[in-house]
């Protein structure tokens, strides 16, 4: 392999080389180490159009329900064109309820997943908070559905578009 040629004929050799499982680890290690700038990156809230150095056409995990935009990588959650700013415990719980989007998570599940080894001392009230903040930063217009949805008693879920906002249904 010479490594005077372009990274397209290096990676091209390279995954020759390789079994499946090197390959699948070869990715994980890329995506992983790899670090680009927020600004560098493409995303539907940006407002620049250059490709600078690093420039990724499309991140890893994308997310999109309606009018929300969710990207894991970049930490990045925009409604319609407006970027709305969470905190890291709002973008778990989040990143949480999109990912089990057919799952109704339970408040112990939320406080074990978002709160880890000191989730013992967090209440349903915390929890209560804590998606009250991210539903009202969600909610940019009076026409914004909601898109977090409490089951009384039980926990929390995330309300795809094409599933009924009644619970009483469920």
């Amino acid at each position: 392999m010479d490594l005077s040629e372009n990274g397209q004929q290096i990676a091209e050799k390279l995954l020759t080389l390789l079994n499946d499982r090197q390959r699948q680890e070869l990715l994980k290690y890329i995506c992983h180490s790899l670090e680009q700038p927020v600004s560098a990156v493409k995303h539907p809230c940006a407002t620049s159009n250059s490709k600078a150095p690093g420039y990724i056409d499309k991140p890893l995990t994308e997310i999109r329900e309606g009018e929300l935009y969710f990207c894991l990588e970049l930490r990045k959650v925009c409604v319609g064109d407006m970027e709305i700013e969470l905190t890291v415990k709002e973008f778990d719980a989040l990143y949480l309820l999109i990912s089990n989007r057919n799952r109704i998570l339970t408040f112990e599940t939320l406080a074990c997943q978002i709160w880890g080894e000191e989730y013992i001392d967090i209440t349903a009230k915390t929890i209560h908070n804590l998606m009250s903040r991210v539903r009202h930063k969600l909610q940019v217009s009076s026409d914004t559905r909601n898109y977090i949805v409490c089951v009384r008693g039980v926990g929390y879920k995330f309300n795809a578009e094409n599933q009924k906002t009644n619970l009483g249904e469920l």
